[in-house]
């Protein structure tokens, strides 16, 4: 088989060396920043889109309520569903 080369860059610039380091570091830096401009780009547009809706707006409300509710107030939660719940999983004999 016939290894393949790019003829064209050793015609054209036969004396190029590559990339500086400083090149390069220059080079990564715009990639990141634009990488990030469009991150942020996707967050606020998921933002905007879940501030919209509004089955998801009101999850959010429901959040700050648990939010504030205390350890405590978890157990005797907890403790009132078990024993409403417990009967329905007895076994029968």
């Amino acid at each position: 088989m016939k290894k393949m080369e790019n003829k064209q860059l050793h015609t054209t610039c036969p004396s190029w060396r590559g990339y500086s380091l400083d090149e390069l570091r220059y080079a990564r830096m715009i990639a990141l920043t634009r990488a990030e401009i469009e991150k942020a780009k996707l967050f606020d547009a998921a933002e905007h889109t879940r501030d919209n809706l509004p089955i998801v707006g009101s999850a959010s409300s429901f959040s700050s309520v648990f939010r504030s509710i205390s350890k405590i107030e978890y157990f005797i939660i907890a403790f009132k569903l078990f024993r409403r719940l417990a009967p329905l999983f007895k076994k029968k004999s």
